[in-house]
């Protein structure tokens, strides 16, 4: 008798248990549909200190110059010195406040060892924007194995070896933020860009581990992770890009991209950075059963055509 009320039991708790998962997602879908409708206030950045990789170019010089026009103390890290300090240059023409640091992001040590000067010279970074990125576009079979590496190593370790570096100092504070460039291609694949596509899936592998490890038991609920996916945007790396509905899904500009990220920072949200806001994409993308979901892309007939 005992052993049938335990069983009862279970299946009752179960039942429970499902009943408060349909509740759940109701309400968050209701959520969902009101902070479209009425978006989350914009919070302030004034006074924080916002490292930028890849800061010399494209979404990450429009970061760093949209940053610091809303008051972040800007930090800039690129590869290459001469255009990182014109950002860095145009940051402080404008009134901003702007330090500029020769970086090669995938390179471990060289990132503890410029990390060193960062807290020395201006301070403990509380905005993280992991940006910097490359993207040979070609077949497969030709990627070198050095290629392979590099991609890896610019657009995945870099990553981890900043996150290593500040996530401490945000747990120690309670609070920071860490921005992740993926890439729409991080959650949809396409042709020649298979080493790209890889490293972007892990990033919003990376990211949604973090969310999941800092979320659990609500440890850290004031260290904010932001997870952006661009579409094609006008930076040069895609010298080819293929789009048949250019008018649903166009090119976005870094500026357009930039202010996109930026306002998801503000209102803690992922970033879909296409200019119409389509808050659909994400939906498309990850609810869609698999076939429905080729069966789209291969109607849009949209990729990267081969340099």
């Amino acid at each position: 008798m005992l052993e049938i009320i335990m069983i009862v039991y279970q299946y009752v708790l179960l039942l429970c248990d499902f009943a408060a998962l349909l509740w759940r997602c109701v309400v968050l879908t209701l959520t969902a549909v009101w902070r479209t409708i009425s978006p989350a206030p914009l919070a302030s950045l004034a006074g924080e200190i916002v490292l930028v990789t890849g800061a010399g170019h494209g979404i990450g010089r429009e970061l760093s110059l949209q940053f610091a026009r809303l008051g972040g103390r800007v930090v800039c890290l690129d590869v290459n010195e001469a255009t990182n300090r014109n950002t860095k240059e145009d940051i402080l023409r404008e009134g901003g406040s702007a330090w500029a640091f020769k970086c090669d992001v995938g390179n471990r040590d060289e990132v503890k060892s410029v990390c060193a000067k960062v807290r020395q010279e201006v301070g403990e970074v509380t905005v993280l924007v992991n940006n910097a990125g490359i993207m040979p576009c070609k077949p497969f079979l030709r990627h070198t194995a050095d290629e392979v590496i590099d991609v890896f190593r610019v657009n995945v370790f870099a990553h981890f070896w900043l996150v290593q570096e500040w996530l401490p100092s945000f747990l120690e504070a309670g609070r920071g933020t860490i921005v992740a460039l993926s890439s729409i291609a991080g959650l949809v694949a396409t042709s020649n860009l298979a080493p790209y596509c890889a490293t972007k899936f892990a990033v919003r592998g990376l990211m949604e581990g973090l969310t999941e490890e800092l979320r659990y038991a609500k440890r850290h609920p004031n260290i904010q992770l932001t997870s952006v996916y661009p579409f094609v945007v006008d930076t040069g790396l895609a010298q080819r890009p293929r789009i048949r509905f250019p008018s649903l899904n166009p090119v976005t500009s870094a500026s357009q991209c930039a202010a996109l990220v930026i306002e998801g920072v503000r209102r803690g949200e992922e970033v879909i950075c296409i200019p119409t806001k389509d808050y659909y994409g994400h939906w498309l993308v990850n609810a869609m059963p698999r076939e429905v979901r080729k069966a789209f892309l291969d109607f849009m007939d949209t990729g990267v055509d081969e340099d």
